[in-house]
């Protein structure tokens, strides 16, 4: 296969990087100066004709409008803006309103549906306030976004702020609500995680477009009935609609209702049962029956107190028969019926086979859709008979430090009384615990992960995965051959759907580094800040002409006063199975003082490694090298921590502030292989060691995709 040499070609790579265990990353702004850039697309109905007339706002990460536009004839539209990344809310006469995330200088295609007798339906994941956003007792370098006492109202919108213009899009948004929101003293007293988050974050909710939470989750009484009714308060303070807990089995089962364009939708909430607490002597199913009682004894500001409340309290406990009958009822009065399911395995992105058979009991019973959340990573999505399912929609606001856990996506359906007629996926990165709509590489990252772990139904096109009109997904594949002596391949778009010959020299991968390119991928108005990843941002080591070509970059750097290294790593360990290769360009002025650690633990939270090992990189003279590290995993390890570490030179007097090691990295990717050669939307990466013919899919559903070398 031709192979003109471009940015990422660099077709053999060698050499060594190094990188250094995160604690977790810190998110600073970016102090750049950038002129402003031009933002242009079209916009178009779903057939692709082009709608005259439609209004275009480009609003930026906080949610300012800074410039709108109005399509021309051939749905044309153009602005410009200084902002970055930036939301692109386009809105027309008979159409519903579509707001997608957009990167300067690049154009965006917004297809809109036709609005009669269509309601528009968001779905976020995983929201708690808790914990960790409320402490400041960790090193600063943690990525706590604190939620200050002063400004507790200000800072809980300030953390949806950056995807409220997506969020208030939809005639209907929801989210799991997995904490209670009180402030009460009250706490379950065997439950190793607790989490309870300010009253106030409802208020900020509702300011962001939330308009119902699911509460039927193994969260909502953690601050048991007080925290349960501070939230009902809370909640209906807010004008935020919820079901799924209450105070007796009926209420905690009973839908919210809304009417929206002529229809009504019934929302149900419940839990499996075994995340309602039936191994703990309180549980929190609603239903055992109001017969049985609580009652205990805390202490609480330094007295105690005691507390009875009925065994009726709590959440809907979801049985097949249960869910379906409640289905059934709720169908009686709506058009569209809704169920929220909480359960399955944490960070398993499969479902159990108890969430399989109760979603297909909601799916027998009429539910037009079921949404499934709990396992706070993303899975895929499919259809059971007539009815949409998500399996998990991941985390949508949350404090946890799994790099599996960033990614995540806001689920949104377009309905009418027929059932659904479109769902599409928008990429989400919840970067310093705050959710962040992305571009570029990032966005398509996501979106590739999401096409592979879903059913055919879904199309996977550049910059969308999406379902419209029942349409079967229609594939275009040309034959390719590729020749290689252990090279790697990457794509843009498209992928390997069979190795007709030569599958002994083929291996699938896919990166585990979605920002390693360090340009800037996320909607807010921290610039090149480098997402996930830590390293000193005391000076600009980020910017837009830090890397390759003029491209973002990070550099990191360390001078004759300094008196220890400075580290370049990811911002938490990584999940993986199988091999892995580290690639990447890096520049280095010195000779010596550059390495890479490379540490295998079998847990996400164990101290010590299994195996530690560390490498030398050489220096380059201040050019752009390749680098590329095969990293064979030891057994039992399942985690991986990669540290770039820079040691100062060696001190001499008096001091030079000019003598410095200056190391600057770009297109850093860790491609974890697959065992197989099927194919799969989720690769993106080809290593052919000898010759091998493939088919590529190349065109779906009309939609042209592309292939190329790295």
């Amino acid at each position: 296969m031709e192979r003109g040499l471009r940015r990422r070609d660099f077709l053999r790579l060698s050499g060594l990087g190094a990188a250094a265990s995160a604690s977790g990353c810190q998110v600073l702004g970016s102090s750049e100066q950038t002129e402003p850039k031009p933002v242009e697309g079209t916009v178009v109905s779903l057939e692709g004709e082009p709608i005259e007339d439609a209004t275009v706002e480009v609003i930026a990460g906080g949610g300012e409008v800074i410039s709108e536009d109005t399509t021309q004839e051939d749905g044309s539209f153009g602005a410009k803006t200084d902002a970055g990344a930036v939301w692109l809310r386009a809105d027309a006469s008979g159409f519903l309103t579509r707001t997608v995330a957009a990167a300067p200088e690049s154009s965006t295609r917004i297809r809109l549906t036709p609005r009669e007798g269509t309601v528009s339906m968001s779905f976020g994941g995983d929201v708690m306030f808790g914990r960790r956003f409320y402490d400041d007792s960790e090193s600063p370098g943690y990525p706590w976004f604190r939620i200050r006492e002063s400004e507790i109202e200000e800072d809980h919108e300030e953390i949806l702020s950056h995807i409220q213009p997506l969020l208030s899009t939809a005639d209907i948004t929801s989210v799991n609500l997995g904490t209670t929101l009180t402030d009460s003293g009250w706490r379950h007293p065997k439950k190793s995680y607790v989490y309870t988050s300010h009253p106030s974050a409802a208020t900020a909710l509702r300011e962001a477009g939330i308009d119902y939470v699911a509460l039927g989750n193994n969260h909502v009484f953690d601050a048991l009935k007080p925290g349960l009714d501070d939230t009902f308060d809370a909640l209906g303070s807010a004008g935020i609609s919820y079901s799924g807990a209450g105070n007796s089995s009926e209420t905690a089962w009973e839908p919210a209702y809304f009417e929206e364009r002529g229809l009504v939708v019934g929302m149900i909430s419940c839990t499996t049962p075994g995340l309602a607490g039936v191994n703990y002597d309180i549980d929190w199913s609603a239903d055992k029956g109001e017969s049985s009682t609580y009652t205990f004894t805390q202490e609480i500001d330094g007295e105690q107190e005691s507390l009875t409340f009925s065994g009726g309290v709590g959440v809907a406990s979801a049985t097949e028969e249960r869910l379906a009958e409640n289905v059934r009822e709720a169908r009686e009065i709506a058009d569209v019926a809704v169920v929220q399911i909480h359960g399955g395995e944490e960070y398993q992105r499969a479902p159990t086979e108890e969430v399989e058979s109760l979603t297909d009991a909601a799916s027998e019973a009429g539910a037009d859709l079921v949404v499934n959340h709990h396992p706070h990573v993303t899975g895929g999505l499919e259809f059971r008979g007539d009815t949409l399912v998500a399996w998990t929609l991941g985390n949508l606001v949350f404090d946890q430090i799994l790099w599996e856990t960033f990614p995540s996506y806001l689920l949104t359906v377009h309905i009418t009384d027929d059932g659904v007629g479109r769902a599409y996926v928008d990429p989400l990165l919840v970067d310093g615990y705050v959710p962040k709509g992305v571009v570029g590489e990032t966005r398509e990252s996501q979106l590739r992960r999401t096409a592979g772990l879903s059913s055919d139904e879904f199309s996977l096109r550049r910059k969308a995965v999406e379902y419209v009109d029942n349409a079967r997904r229609q594939e275009e594949t040309e034959r390719m051959s590729f020749e290689g002596e252990d090279d790697i391949f990457v794509r843009e778009s498209g992928w390997v759907s069979n190795v007709v010959e030569g599958a002994d020299s083929v291996e699938l991968g896919r990166d585990l580094f979605p920002t390693g390119s360090f340009n800037e991928p996320t909607v807010d108005e921290n610039g090149h800040d480098g997402p996930l990843w830590r390293f000193d941002r005391t000076r600009a080591e980020t910017g837009p002409d830090v890397g390759l070509d003029g491209t973002g970059g990070i550099r990191v750097s360390r001078h004759q006063s300094n008196s220890s290294r400075i580290i370049l790593s990811q911002c938490a360990r990584n999940r993986f199975s199988g091999s892995l290769t580290l690639t990447g360009l890096y520049r280095y002025n010195s000779a010596e003082g550059l390495e890479l650690l490379v540490k295998w633990h079998e847990s996400s939270g164990d101290i010590d490694a299994i195996r530690e090992e560390t490498y030398t990189i050489e220096g380059t003279e201040g050019e752009w090298r390749s680098l590329r590290k095969e990293l064979q995993p030891p057994k039992g390890a399942a985690f991986i921590d990669l540290y770039f570490r820079t040691y100062p030179p060696s001190p001499q007097f008096p001091i030079d502030l000019k003598t410095e090691r200056i190391a600057t990295f770009d297109e850093l990717r860790l491609i974890e292989w697959s065992d197989g050669v099927d194919g799969g939307r989720e690769y993106d990466h080809m290593r052919v060691d000898g010759s091998a013919t493939v088919e590529v899919v190349v065109k779906e559903n009309g939609q042209d995709t592309e292939w190329s070398a790295l």
